[in-house]
């Protein structure tokens, strides 16, 4: 190689290098989150310091499923600065395919995006992101993991990386927790990173001490978020803090949204699991008020598809759980604090828990023929529901949600129906039942996932 040769090679090898560490370093150097460093903002092209601060928000916000927070920050970024990005492709993340707001920020992505000057960070997090939009969750969530492996200070990359490869189940929780555990270790004071890893174990019935503190500093760390409050308060009941984790459904602060919804019904779950007399009252006054509130009226919104479903037939799976059959008076009542819609699939988890109840009632008193009746009533009821549910199984979103746990609540009324009145064979069911009850619920509700979305 001639001496000119060489001296080219290496500017051309120094040119590369330089390239790489910038775009490495160009997180570092952008200016830190003001939530207590709470997590690294990604550079965004914008002389407005504001719409940096929320389009990392609103990236925050859409792995941590927090929908409504999301959508106000990325609006709030578009609003102040119209030519961001970022904040339309945000947008698009978080508006129902299809709807007003995505063919308008859509239309506002292809106007600017010609002219747009971008860093290779934010050209890299656009198309991952319309990767991730287009429903290549499987494509978005590897990508997100070799960025993060690659650009090791790139933390909001790091927390998608986990967060998007959980809820999508690319990768093993095993693997997951042990990259979790070392980025905790070595991000302290990273928010996002403590929910990621905390998040981790919202499915354990006995979850460790290092998600308890990881889900605790992330609420210190984000300020009191309500999705890391929520999850801290699951993972304390599922240890057995009651009274801490009661404490922690009453704190979230997210009015009209599903997080604050799901706090109230992890609240009335933590009540019925301290058991006592008092307890249960409680639970079924908030029951009661909630399935009220309920039956006020219905829209798309993911809060108002959770009340529709969860909180209207939150009395009647109390019952199901009641360690005495529960009077007919109070199975009436349940009911009509339902009053589900005729031909609607909650009429049918209605039915069939009202069924399976009154044959559990009968049973235990001695009237095997009626419940049997009953208890046949309610088989059909859930097979139509299953058969109806088809539809809703194609669809990752909050009503596939909420059907997943209405068939697991129809299941353990059946179940405990059966050993009431086949009390010469109840072993049988009930280790099915011990399979239904103890399986947790699903504490936090997942971020909207896209379904092959057209863009």
């Amino acid at each position: 190689m001639t001496p000119m040769n060489i001296i080219l090679n290496s500017i051309l090898c120094l040119t590369v290098a330089t390239y790489c560490w910038a775009e490495d370093n160009a997180l570092h150097t952008t200016p830190q989150s003001s939530h207590r460093k709470s997590f690294i903002l990604i550079p965004v092209s914008t002389p407005n310091s504001h719409v940096v601060e929320m389009v990392n928000l609103g990236l925050r916000d859409t792995i941590c499923g927090y929908t409504e927070g999301a959508l106000k920050h990325f609006s709030d970024a578009a609003a102040h600065d119209s030519s961001c990005i970022l904040a339309h492709a945000g947008m698009l993340m978080v508006s129902p395919a299809g709807s007003t707001d995505y063919k308008k920020h859509l239309a506002e992505l292809n106007q600017h995006l010609p002219e747009a000057i971008l860093s290779p960070v934010e050209e890299w997090y656009l198309s991952t992101i319309l990767q991730y939009v287009s429903g290549d969750l499987h494509g978005a969530a590897l990508a997100f993991k070799e960025h993060a492996a690659r650009y090791r200070r790139d933390t909001m990359a790091a927390a998608w990386d986990i967060i998007l490869n959980h809820y999508s189940s690319v990768e093993p929780t095993e693997s997951l927790i042990q990259r979790a555990d070392t980025l905790v270790l070595k991000h302290p004071d990273n928010g996002l990173l403590h929910f990621a890893r905390a998040l981790l174990d919202e499915a354990s019935s006995s979850p460790p001490q290092n998600a308890l503190e990881s889900a605790r500093k992330a609420v210190h760390l984000l300020n009191g978020h309500p999705v890391a409050v929520q999850l801290y308060g699951c993972l304390l009941a599922h240890s057995r803090r009651f009274s801490d984790a009661l404490a922690q459904f009453d704190s979230v602060n997210a009015p009209g949204t599903e997080v604050q919804l799901t706090a109230r019904l992890s609240h009335i779950s933590t009540l019925i699991q301290a058991g006592g007399q008092d307890s249960w009252i409680r639970a079924l006054k908030e029951a009661r008020q909630l399935s009220q509130e309920a039956a006020g009226g219905q829209s798309d919104t993911n809060a108002a598809i959770l009340a529709h479903w969860e909180a209207r037939t939150m009395l009647l799976r109390m019952l199901v759980l009641q360690p005495r059959p529960p009077a007919g008076q109070a199975i009436n009542l349940a009911a009509r604090s339902c009053n589900a819609p005729a031909g609607d699939p909650v009429e049918l988890v209605q039915n069939c828990l009202v069924e399976a109840l009154r044959a559990r009632s009968l049973a235990e008193t001695g009237r095997s023929a009626t419940a049997t009746t009953c208890l046949k009533k309610a088989e059909l009821l859930f097979q139509r529901f299953e058969r109806e549910g088809s539809n809703i199984k194609h669809h990752e979103n909050m009503k596939l949600t909420c059907f997943k746990r209405a068939k697991r609540a129809c299941m353990g009324a059946l179940y405990r129906a059966k050993m009431a009145l086949y009390t010469s064979s109840s072993d049988i069911w009930q280790e099915h039942l011990n399979e239904i009850l103890n399986c947790p619920d699903s504490l936090l509700l997942p971020p909207i996932l896209p379904h092959h979305q057209t863009l």
